[in-house]
């Protein structure tokens, strides 16, 4: 099965448009006459994609890069083209030659005259609906949030903005399906980062290899960016790349001194270098909106226990979650006693998150109540 370039369409096997794919990075190729996978190449560069295919195929699609841009009030930034009727995203298709970020950043500063900091761009993930304004197409938009901006006229194409109050639930009924079907519901969710704890080694069940890859891809189908310890190798490793093979948003966070030993993954998303392992915690803590750990060692257990502990005292208010409960067994059976023998409160027992699936799990972390601190001031 092969892909066609035709103008700025790009036509590819695609799943119902009723559900929502994510997509690996666009990366350059050359054009092989059109078709995308013949060995003889002609001239020309364009904007690739190993599509993950889940379905049949569908309709065309047309690619896109946008941005979320948020107000100090919460409200979202949309614009409405000329001629035409939805308000969507600000942004637009990219050039030849140009990657997701790079084209973004173009259609900004063209559409609004604002000139956005590639360095400030946090990518979400890639998702793909119905298309607003052509008849018959669906569209594949790589999708970034930003730190706020100011704008205040529009620009090139741009007949008219606006500053959408997506929490309310009656939406209007000119948004494109893309902010409906897909931003929306993101924007909507609580939890939109998770840290992941676990291991530099595979462990000897090559189940827990596919366990950890199963979770890093179904955090990149979900939307969720993917916090972790940054490492290349063993599960650590794993959920990385399959996260990142399934075109989610991935953040690496390491000591100098582990990026010296060249333990560090070289195609994050981002990776944040720390001085200290204390810090490595720290800042993996306030990145994430939920803590999930895999199987693992005594590395896995301190940044798990560090993780609960603060919630316990108070220090954040994010669900602790163990993956596996078989591997996990042993130590809810310790933290079971503990809990019997006083040591643990009930409600804190109850706190902690126990999950076997992905689907599980984000039901069980979108649903988390927070026990109450332990001391109160």
């Amino acid at each position: 099965m092969t892909s066609r370039i035709t103008g700025s369409v790009l036509k590819v096997p695609c799943i119902n448009v009723d559900r929502v794919v994510r997509l690996e990075d666009w990366i350059d190729q050359p054009v092989a006459s059109e078709e995308l996978h013949p060995p003889r190449w002609s001239s020309g560069r364009v904007l690739v994609q190993r599509i993950i295919s889940m379905g049949s195929v569908s309709m065309p699609s047309i690619v896109v890069s946008a941005v979320i841009i948020q107000g100090s009030d919460g409200r979202l930034l949309t614009v409405r083209k000329r001629g035409t009727e939805a308000f969507m995203l600000p942004g637009g298709k990219p050039e030849p030659g140009e990657d997701s970020r790079q084209a973004v950043v173009r259609e900004v500063h063209e559409e609004l005259g604002v000139a956005l900091s590639s360095d400030d761009l946090r990518r979400v993930g890639v998702f793909t609906t119905r298309a607003a304004n052509e008849a018959g197409h669906q569209v594949v938009a790589t999708i970034f949030t930003h730190t706020p901006v100011a704008v205040s006229e529009p620009a090139a194409e741009i007949e008219q903005i606006r500053w959408l109050d997506w929490s309310v639930d009656a939406l209007p009924d000119d948004l494109a399906p893309l902010l409906v079907e897909a931003v929306i519901p993101w924007l909507r969710r609580r939890i939109r980062s998770v840290a992941v704890f676990t291991g530099a080694k595979d462990g000897t069940d090559p189940h827990y290899r596919v366990e950890a890859t199963a979770l890093g891809r179904g955090l990149a189908h979900a939307g969720i960016t993917l916090v972790y310890g940054g490492g290349k190798v063993g599960m650590m490793g794993a959920v990385a790349d399959a996260a990142l093979a399934a075109g989610g948003a991935v953040i690496g966070v390491m000591p100098q001194h582990l990026v010296d030993g060249e333990i560090a993954h070289p195609s994050l998303t981002h990776l944040e270098v720390v001085r200290t392992m204390h810090e490595r915690k720290q800042r993996m803590s306030d990145l994430a909106d939920a803590f999930v750990a895999l199987p693992g060692g005594g590395g896995t257990l301190d940044e798990l226990f560090e993780a609960w502990t603060w919630q316990q005292l108070g220090v954040h208010s994010k669900p602790v979650a163990l993956y596996d409960s078989t591997f996990w067994a042993p130590l809810t059976a310790l933290l079971n006693h503990m809990t019997i023998e006083g040591f643990i409160r009930p409600e804190d027992r109850a706190s902690l998150v126990i999950a076997d699936t992905i689907h599980q799990l984000m039901a069980d972390l979108e649903g988390w109540t927070p026990p109450p601190p332990k001391w109160r001031s």
